[in-house]
């Protein structure tokens, strides 16, 4: 089976009454992309912008009347749409929750730990396993951002530490720190679709529940950990600044990642109480260490 995709180019502004209509004349989804290069980075909790122009990609059935689609368009957009012929496209059928698999690469950090895909053979006896299935949550371990973390992690002696994974999107950098000997963690993240594929990576690898918490922030109490990991972007890392640091423990590390190297200094800033490392930078993102004053 297959379905028909009808995209249209309009300003940001225009976009919800026009999914609404799309919506009206039979769309099964609606999907927005970038229609400038312009990028948005993640939002902070409760914000969801958009690009000033995107494009908007509606889903429909076969069987779809076309015209109709058309007359309700004119209805909504009148003159702005005119006589445009309808950019209509076949699309196969796919799971688009698995497509990353066609691209998944056995990645392996600190000369340890191996990151790959849930049903793949394991490359070598002996080596720390996280298989891995990212459903619909951001982190496989091919960004640079992610796979600085991970470097960290693989590299460092964390048995028996308590870990907060804050932004954890598919769960690997808490998943992770279990495997490499760390006694809990917790994974806290406001996407519900990350905290499901969080709990459904947890099951693959074997992790018991007591071992690996998953929570909404609004969910979090405040009850510091040796390491903090917070793969997050530059303004958010600012806002969280008094929440992180509340959640490590005096002495215990922060590993923050998810900066470009020119706002690296400002968000250090957001953390007066820890003294730093060196960053590391990767393809223009930077991650850094900082250990918690007082312990």
């Amino acid at each position: 089976m297959g379905w028909l995709s009808v995209r249209l180019t309009m300003p940001a502004a225009r976009i919800d009454a026009l999914s609404d209509a799309m919506i009206d004349a039979g769309a099964v989804s609606i999907t927005l992309r970038d229609a400038a290069d312009v990028p948005v980075l993640e939002p902070a909790p409760g914000e969801t912008p958009l690009w000033p122009n995107a494009e908007l990609d509606a889903l429909f059935p076969l069987d779809i009347d076309l015209s109709g689609v058309r007359a309700r368009l004119m209805l909504e957009l009148g003159a702005a749409f005119g006589s445009t012929p309808l950019d209509v496209r076949f699309i196969e059928e796919s799971d688009w929750s698995q497509t990353w698999r066609n691209h998944a690469v056995d990645y392996c950090f600190g000369g340890r730990l191996w990151v790959l895909p849930r049903d793949a053979i394991a490359p070598r006896d002996g080596a720390v396993l996280l298989r891995l299935d990212p459903g619909l949550a951001f982190g496989t371990g091919s960004h640079a951002t992610t796979a600085m973390c991970l470097d960290w992690l693989a590299s460092h002696s964390i048995e028996g530490w308590s870990v907060i994974d804050y932004g954890a999107g598919s769960g690997i950098l808490g998943i992770a720190a279990l495997l490499l000997g760390a006694s809990s963690a917790v994974a806290i993240d406001h996407d519900e679709q990350a905290r499901l594929a969080t709990r459904a990576n947890a099951t693959y690898n074997g992790l018991a529940s007591q071992r690996l918490t998953v929570l909404a922030p609004d969910e979090l109490t405040t009850t510091p950990s040796d390491l903090v990991l917070a793969n997050i972007l530059a303004e958010p890392l600012k806002t969280l600044a008094p929440v992180l640091t509340a959640l490590v423990r005096p002495g215990g590390a922060l590993v923050m990642s998810g900066m470009l190297a020119h706002q690296l200094d400002d968000v250090l800033t957001a953390y007066p109480e820890f003294r730093f490392a060196a960053a590391h930078e990767r393809d223009a993102w930077v991650m850094v260490e900082g250990t918690k004053a007082g312990g």
